[in-house]
């Protein structure tokens, strides 16, 4: 689908005709001879460096190849002399003598190797130092190393030979070869392939006194492995493909020039026809450039010579360009670096070409296809025609060069510098289109025949600019089209090369670009500097757009080294093609990936990588370059290395194109491309919600229900546009917390008040998205009697969205056997299994049936109300609430008091006995008013007053409420409750030591304290010293021990965090195409296990387990940075604890004058509380450096309080402390 073009010419007069060229790729110098004249070029300044002619008048120069490892010209003297030309000396070192003569001599690419060919027919082989390798006739009579060997049915070798015998199959057969095309030049040719390890050599055979042309294929080593298979009218022209993978040459067959391909086997592979005939014309070349995409074919007659460039495209050959000299001889080669560059030299001139390769299109989206005297289109907005078919074609009477469109209008430029008007070409009919109008170019502007008419641009129907050399230098000429002719009106001869000129198509701007880099905005003929931007250091662009960032264009261009650049920014470094959307940029790159740039953003956001989003990148075929994007719908058309198109759907050009279709409220469009795309539909309704549900009704007057069954069945609570679609934006904030409820009640409301039954199955949708299957089933219900044939249709289609048996049960919940029928019928259930279960319910009241009805579904809590409303079933009720647990409902329906209450209380109490709740059993049977069994209960809890009470009703007699008390107090005891503990045993059982006792055990001295002095109690107060002076010596070491540790943490988290810190972090690629439906549930993870082990590890256990194994403080463990905090907030939470307890204990050692005990305690803890405040800091870094991802999984992590606060007790008005 691309065209070639020529993007610059540079000429340098030479005085003579050049023969030989060839090229220092170093210093991008061109050296080339006539006769004894060696000269040297720079067409980078267009001037001549070198011109020496060599004393002897005599001698002919001929073969010439720069070799860099020499630094000298290689050439062959008088046909016999091998030599070096250095051109720093100026002089000319004899390296061998052929005394045979040479007939041709070639280097090999990488200059290791040179084939020389003798007249004597030898084959020679030399070295980079020109020592011989091999000497071998050219003309061996065998086939060659690698002769094909049939063993297939049908073949020689498995045939009967008769009197022959079998030794027949094993002679050698040769094929007739055919005489020479009488357009031979009889000269011996050679070609290397790309790599250099073959080489291909065409010369001129002898047999029984006739003359054939062979070709024969032969290795780096001189082994010759192959021949050619005859072929009639066999040329002298061939060319390896650099590839590898084809021979090109020519034949001359009935005066019609064909290209012909052959393989390394010497079998014929396809071929294609030549445009010119042969009568008074040769092919003298054919030559690929170095990528292997072009075939240049050299013409030479009489009085003109031709250069024509094909490509090929799905195994076709076009002629792309054509260009005429009007000379009997050309030099060509192409440029061995730039694959589009080629050199020529023509009369006394040296001229440099350089092409590009583009897509042309008309009005965004009709491509072009130069094809030799005919332009393929085809409009890309409706169709996808692959190359080489098209829809229409645009017939010239020569080769087309170049295309320019303005509108939807097409000049084209041809090769005999006419130019072909032809309209409307995006609405053109199929077939073949002659001009609606041509003009020829002024004959008395003098124009060369080496001028190339490039960069062809058109302002209006009659006005257009192009470039052209005027006396070997290029100029601007402004051209004027009317009467059949081009007009030039203005000639601007210009300083500097053009490269590139093109026009913005939404506005009159005109960009032009010079070899320099620096770009120009072409105003009334005249150039003015581009933009604000300095724009001299810009590189030279081989395709080049204009984009608009938020009102602010922008050149985007495209190197040669596949770098591209926004304005003067290097912005991608392997960039293969771009194409200009009216929404994004879109580009693919050697990594096989589309990207898209949103044009909505600014321009200084889109130079940054910033400009383009994960999802705005796609994998695409190896290979693959844009054609053309529609920039009134989404599609882009990729073309493959082989020539095949693709039709794609880039999400980004997706979304945006339906965002604009909601915004002009084409919803209908928007169904349908969100269905054919399989967009996720919930995009419809976030993008705009305020829109959807206020114009709802407009909305559906658009759609059928297919559209809104699909919708609903999508629709979920996420909001698209902030995670799957988050680089699209929302129009509104979104309808509700309950998304999914407020969508579908807006759509019921909008169905009922129009006609309800083409929308059934919507509103059945809706019902079943916010479960309410029930409510469905009614309004079906209500409409079968008039609509039965819809009636049954939607609950089938009720049946797709839920299994039978869930809908029979919805139905059997709402207590209408008819409506169960009606559902019933159309399920795959058993009438003997539903029917006799019918019959049964039938058989019973009202009541009691709903109550059958709510039990069969496991409605027990319903089921229970419509028991308990029927008369005479109290015993049942009992039963069922036994049953199912039911006591809490039962009760809140019988009143307080009542015998219905107390039985059901104390049914409710003894279950709750059983399951050992015994304040809550004890409070019920309260409630019921048994006392002896509410005591019973509450005597094994811990309230005390509550029990204590309850037997102060009962009239307990002093010892039972004593014992009563005992027994409460050994609960208290065991629960921590020390203070409680002790007032019972002080008070009611008249045990102080035992009270003593128990606060001592909690830590609560003072009371101790206070309790035998109220007793009086001196030996009581010498137990309670003894006792704190043993809890102060375990508190000391306990602080000690927190104290170590704490240092310990802190060192070694320094350690942990220096070894996290080599560990490299980053995300894994990930391929944000859009390859896959937003729709489905593909997931880009997978695992192996089962599932009942991880079940398992949702227990209460598993997690238990789990958890400490996570934090375990292990050295080297995965999880040991985030247990040292845990650990260390382990110690806080101790410190904040104990520092009430320890401030009391200090507090009486220091009344009973126990004041080394007491600093002991006061010291530890400060020491403790010192270095925990001081290794905070060390624990908890700041948050933001304080994330590391390990094995993909983020790792949880805890900061301590916003505040931590952290006092030691404070002893200073005593002193020594």
């Amino acid at each position: 689908m691309r065209n070639l073009s020529c993007q610059w010419q540079k000429v340098v007069k030479t005085g003579t005709q050049l023969d030989y060229l060839s090229i220092d790729q170093d210093c991008n110098h061109v050296y080339g001879c006539f006769n004894n004249i060696i000269v040297k070029l720079d067409y980078n300044t267009q001037q001549v460096l070198l011109e020496h002619r060599l004393p002897d008048e005599e001698i002919q120069l001929s073969d010439i190849h720069w070799l860099p490892s020499h630094r000298a010209l290689f050439v062959v003297v008088n046909v016999t002399t091998l030599a070096l030309f250095h051109p720093d000396s100026l002089t000319l070192e004899e390296m061998a003598v052929i005394e045979d003569g040479v007939s041709c001599a070639e280097w090999s690419p990488d200059d290791g190797v040179c084939v020389v060919v003798t007249g004597a027919g030898k084959l020679i082989l030399m070295s980079e130092e020109f020592d011989p390798i091999k000497d071998t006739d050219v003309r061996p009579q065998d086939f060659g190393s690698e002769h094909q060997t049939q063993v297939g049915w049908g073949s020689k070798e498995t045939q009967f030979h008769g009197s022959a015998g079998k030794g027949a199959s094993q002679q050698p057969v040769f094929a007739t070869p055919t005489p020479i095309a009488t357009t031979d030049s009889q000269e011996t040719r050679v070609s290397w392939r790309g790599d250099g390890q073959y080489f291909v050599v065409s010369t001129i055979d002898q047999r029984d006194s006739e003359f054939y042309r062979v070709v024969r294929m032969w290795t780096r080593e001189g082994v010759h492995t192959a021949t050619n298979e005859p072929v009639p009218g066999l040329e002298d022209s061939i060319s390896w493909r650099p590839s590898g993978n084809l021979i090109s040459t020519t034949v001359n067959h009935n005066n019609q020039h064909q290209v012909i391909f052959m393989e390394r086997n010497g079998l014929r592979h396809g071929e294609f026809p030549l445009t010119l005939r042969a009568e008074n014309t040769c092919v003298s070349t054919t030559t690929w450039n170095s990528s292997s995409n072009v075939l240049a074919v050299i013409y030479e007659g009489q009085e003109q010579c031709h250069v024509m460039l094909y490509t090929c495209s799905n195994y076709c050959w076009q002629l792309k360009q054509h260009y005429t000299y009007n000379t009997s001889n050309i030099t060509f080669i192409w440029d061995h670096e730039d694959e589009y560059k080629f050199h020529i030299s023509v009369d006394s001139r040296y001229i440099c070409y350089q092409l590009t390769s583009k897509v042309s299109t008309c009005s965004s989206t009709t491509t072009m296809v130069i094809d030799d005297k005919k332009v393929n289109t085809t409009p890309m907005s409706t169709m996808c025609i692959p190359p080489p078919m098209s829809y229409s074609q645009l017939i010239t009477d020569s080769t087309c060069n170049s295309i320019s469109c303005h509108g939807d209008d097409a000049w084209l430029l041809c090769s005999d510098r006419t130019i072909h008007r032809f309209n409307n070409v995006s609405h053109a009919p199929p077939g073949e289109i002659t001009p609606d109008e041509s003009y020829t170019i002024e004959r008395e502007f003098p124009l060369d025949s080496h001028t190339c008419i490039r960069h062809l641009v058109m302002v209006t129907q009659s006005k257009a600019y192009c470039v052209a050399l005027v006396n070997d230098v290029d100029a601007l000429l402004t051209l004027e089209l009317s009467d059949k002719e081009v007009f030039v009106v203005s000639c601007t001869t210009l300083e500097d090369t053009v490269v590139n000129m093109m026009k913005h198509p939404g506005s009159t701007t005109i960009v032009v670009q010079l070899y320099s880099g620096e770009l120009f905005e072409l105003h009334g003929g005249m150039l003015e500097p581009w933009g604000s931007v300095d724009m001299r250091e810009c590189a030279r662009f081989c395709e080049m757009e204009i984009a608009v960032f938020e009102e602010e264009m922008v050149v985007i261009g495209r190197t040669s080294f596949n770098h591209l650049y926004m304005d003067t920014r290097l912005w991608n470094y392997d960039c293969t093609s771009i194409s200009l959307h009216k929404t994004h940029l879109l580009l693919t790159s050697h990594s096989h990936t589309l990207m898209c740039v949103s044009l909505s953003q600014p321009a200084h956001v889109a130079r940054t990588t910033e400009g383009v989003v994960d999802t705005g990148i796609r994998s695409i075929e190896r290979g693959s370059r844009l054609v053309v994007s529609d920039p009134d719908s989404s599609r882009v058309i990729l073309q493959m290395p082989r020539g095949n198109l693709e039709l794609i759907h880039p999400r980004p050009l997706l979304l945006t194109h339906l965002a604009q279709l909601i915004d002009s409220f084409q919803y209908k469009k928007v169904f349908e491309s969100v269905r054919k795309h399989r967009v996720n539909m919930n995009f419809i309704l976030d993008y705009h919600p305020e829109q959807f549900l206020t114009k709802l009704p407009d909305i559906l007057s658009q759609l059928n229900s297919q559209f809104m069954e699909l919708f609903i069945a999508e629709l979920s609570s996420e909001d698209t546009t902030l995670t799957m679609y988050s680089f699209m934006g929302t129009q509104s904030t979104a309808p509700s917390t309950d998304k999914i409820n407020t969508v579908c009640n807006a759509v019921l409301d909008a169905v009922s008040a129009i006609d309800t039954v083409p929308w059934l199955n919507t509103l059945i949708s809706c019902y079943v998205k916010i479960d309410n299957v029930s409510a469905g089933l009614q309004k079906l219900k209500s409409l079968y009697h008039s609509h039965p044939a819809e009636t049954e249709a939607a609950i089938k289609y009720m049946l797709i969205l839920t299994d039978d048996e869930a809908l029979f049960n919805h139905a059997l919940g709402t207590h209408d056997l008819d409506l169960v029928l009606l559902v019933a019928q159309h399920t795959q259930k058993d009438p003997k299994e539903y029917m006799l279960f019918l019959n049964e319910l039938q058989e019973h009241d009202e009541l009691y049936r709903k109550f059958k009805i709510d039990e069969h579904l496991g409605r027990n809590k319903t089921a229970l109300h419509f028991l308990m409303c029927c008369e005479g079933r109290f015993e049942e009720v009992c039963n069922y609430v036994t049953k199912h647990n039911l006591h809490s409902t039962a009760l809140q329906h019988y009143q307080f008091g009542t015998d219905q209450y107390k039985t059901i209380g104390r049914m409710f109490a003894v279950s709750l006995k059983e399951n050992r709740q015994m304040e809550e059993a004890g409070v019920l049977f309260g409630q019921c008013a048994d006392l002896k069994e509410c005591l019973e209960c509450l005597r094994f809890t811990k309230q005390s007053h509550l029990a204590l009470s309850v037997g102060a009703q009962l009239n307990l007699p002093p010892d039972q409420m004593s014992g009563l008390a005992e027994q409460l107090a050994d609960n208290l005891r065991r629960d921590s409750g020390h203070r409680e503990a002790a007032r019972l045993y002080d008070r009611y059982c008249d045990n102080p030591d035992e009270a003593v006792e128990v606060l001592c055990e909690g830590g609560l001295y003072s009371d101790a304290l206070e309790v035998s002095q109220s007793r009086n109690r001196v030996d009581l107060i010498s137990n309670i010293m003894s006792s704190l002076k043993v809890e102060s010596e375990q508190t000391f070491n306990l602080l000690e021990e927190k104290r170590e540790l704490a240092e310990k943490l802190a060192s070694r988290i320094v350690v942990v965090r220096e070894k996290r810190s080599q560990v490299g972090t980053g995300f894994e690629d990930m391929d944000h195409s859009d390859l896959y439906s937003d729709t489905t549930s593909i997931t880009a993870t997978s695992h192996t296990g089962s599932t009942s082990s991880r079940r398992s590890a949702k227990s209460a256990k598993g997690r238990k387990k789990a958890e400490m194994k996570k934090y375990s403080l292990k050295e080297g463990s995965k999880y040991e940075y985030f247990a040292i905090q845990e650990a260390f907030k382990g110690i806080i939470t101790f410190i904040n604890l104990r520092s009430e307890m320890i401030k009391d204990m200090v507090n009486i050692l220091l009344l009973q004058g126990l004041l080394e005990c007491a600093r002991k305690v006061v010291n530890a803890q400060k020491q403790l509380v010192e270095v925990v405040n001081k290794s905070v800091n060390v624990i908890w870094p700041p948050p933001q450096s304080d994330v590391v991802e390990q094995e993909g999984e983020v790792e949880p992590i805890s900061y301590p309080p916003e505040k931590i606060k952290i006092s030691a007790v404070e002893l200073k008005q005593f002193t020594g402390c």
